[in-house]
């Protein structure tokens, strides 16, 4: 096809007729003017070369789709290219029957042919400019093919991308090194133990160091492949378009990035405004709470004992409250996402939190009914010791064993608490121990044994004096509980138990046996404790 097209002779008609659709697929063809198309607008399709976008067709000829067009358009470039170096793109008019357009010509003959309704409608464009921007792709892609069979230019461009790569391995083996190294460290936590509401952080902690630590450093590696990755795609002409695209999508996302960072200041800026006032608000109320706690701020409607439970609960609903206030300030609070994770979270809270409110509150009132607080000496169903700490969730109790117990608020608020250190004051911890003894022995004489094995014994109190009650009369023997006090609750084992000691060696020492009789059959003479024997040593007249 020659620009501008002329008619052939009438001889020629039959035979371009049936040449007209390869010729136009392929982006040229000669034909008579008085051949007529239908052109109408089909599905957009693009004619890429070289890995570059060359022009987009929208035009449909008959039946022949846009797509069509650019594969038979790409198929004649090839064979164009097999014969020809490919060195200039140009463009000249031309018509083709109805149809009046552009070619796109390489080295001077017709690759594809550009007309009228391949214009984008949409957009505005004219065909000079889809023409323009056509000849402008196409002489890029026909450059880059040409600079990467220059042997000479293609081993350069390989040096500098084995460069990037020892580079890229230097920067990987200092992010592992580096990496390593803070893992075998503690030094970013301090040494101290960190506990809220009874519960150690520093495990906690610790995981969530070693996690940020991990993630750093596979967020540097990521970064330094993906920079890599772009120089290496960039410097070789064929995939320079893709390296392209990943540094434009780098600096898309930080753009962004820097645009949202910077919308988000006035919102950020309100969140720590109301999380300063808030935490002076908290500090004034640890305050109070804290001296209400040590007796230096006497008030009427709280016990000291409640002082600490009280702080807690306050400073949640302070914190509850204050989140709500900022939450609207938040970035990201109106979007989707943040939405759906908060409807996620309260669901995971609404699923699992029903055990830990009821811990919660157990907790409660078990601070608020004040049934025992950190150092005293308790019993708690099997558990017997002293507490160590009343938290939230849970009460720690130390037992003599030196075993530590932790018992759910839960179950303690559902168990019987023995408290042996609250009313202990000045007269000491009230300890008793139980003991039978047969009928045939004088309990005058029984409770003077007892009390000697009393006043005996290491850690019981002289003051008040220990002494000796009859819980019951039963059938073959009497039953006698000694009562003695003690200095330290917590000496409750130890000191029951070298009071047994001693009880064993009184009654020895008496001829007094400590066996609980049992009778299958009537004795043979009564057992009953003749008058003159009533106030056998070591009891004494006047012991009733």
């Amino acid at each position: 096809m020659h620009s501008p097209l002329h008619p052939y002779s009438p001889r020629t008609l039959s035979v371009l007729s049936l040449l007209v659709l390869w010729l136009l697929l392929a982006g040229g063809a000669r034909a008579e003017e008085s051949v007529r198309f239908e052109v109408r607008i089909g599905e957009p399709a693009t004619l890429r070369f070289w890995n570059r976008p060359i022009a987009t067709f929208h035009a449909q000829l008959d039946d022949i789709r846009p797509r069509d067009r650019v594969h038979r358009a790409h198929g004649k470039i090839a064979d164009m290219l097999a014969s020809l170096p490919g060195e200039t793109a140009s463009a000249g008019p031309g018509t083709l029957g109805n149809l009046s357009g552009y070619w796109i010509l390489i080295d001077g003959q017709e690759a594809f042919a550009l007309l009228e309704q391949d214009a984008d409608r949409v957009t505005g464009q004219t065909l000079g400019q889809v023409v323009a921007l056509a000849v402008a792709n196409l002489q890029g892609a026909l450059d880059a093919r040409r600079a990467q069979q220059r042997l000479p230019e293609l081993f350069k461009r390989m040096a500098l991308a084995l460069a990037a790569t020892g580079v890229l391995a230097l920067i990987l083996w200092l992010i592992i090194r580096v990496h390593r190294r803070a893992l075998s460290q503690e030094r970013l936590l301090p040494r101290v133990d960190i506990r809220v509401g009874g519960i150690g952080l520093r495990p906690h902690l610790r995981t969530i160091e070693r996690g940020a630590i991990k993630l750093t450093s596979l967020g540097l590696g990521a970064i330094a492949v993906y920079f890599w990755l772009t120089l290496v795609l960039w410097l070789f002409p064929f995939s320079q378009p893709w390296g392209a695209d990943l540094a434009r999508f780098l600096t898309d996302l930080a753009r962004e990035l820097a645009t949202g960072i910077l919308g988000a200041v006035p919102g950020l800026f309100t969140v720590l405004v109301i999380f300063l006032l808030t935490r002076l608000v908290v500090q004034a109320v640890e305050g109070f709470f804290r001296a209400m706690e040590q007796g230096l701020i006497p008030v009427s409607w709280a016990a000291p004992d409640t002082a600490k439970a009280s702080r807690r609960l306050t400073v949640v609903l302070i914190w509850v409250f204050a989140l709500t206030v900022a939450y609207p300030f938040i970035p990201g609070s109106d979007s989707a996402a943040f939405k759906g994770i908060s409807v996620l979270l309260g669901l995971m809270v609404s699923l699992g939190s029903a055990g830990l409110v009821n811990q919660v509150m157990s907790g409660l009132v078990v601070a608020y009914s004040r049934a025992l607080k950190v150092g005293e000496y308790v019993r708690v169903g099997e558990t017997e010791g002293t507490v160590s700490e009343v938290g939230v969730l849970s009460t720690k109790i130390v037992t003599p064993k030196r075993e530590a117990v932790t018992v759910p608020n839960a179950v303690l608020v559902g168990s019987a608490i023995t408290n042996y250190s609250r009313l202990a004051g000045d007269q000491g911890a009230m300890v008793a121990t139980t003991v039978t003894i047969g009928y045939d022995t004088p309990w005058r004489q029984v409770h003077a044994m007892l009390v000697l094995a009393a006043e005996r014994t290491p850690g019981v109190r002289k003051e008040p004096r220990p002494f000796v009650l009859q819980q019951a009369l039963a059938d073959f023997y009497p039953e006698y509980q000694l009562i003695v006090y003690l200095d330290h609750p917590e000496s409750r084992y130890l000191v029951l138990s070298k009071l047994h000691a001693a009880i064993q060696d009184v009654f020895n020492e008496h001829g007094v046996q400590i066996m609980s009789p049992n009778f299958r059959a009537q004795p043979a003479e009564k057992v009953w404790v003749p008058k003159e024997n009533w106030h056998a040593s070591p009891a004494r007249e006047g012991d009733d």
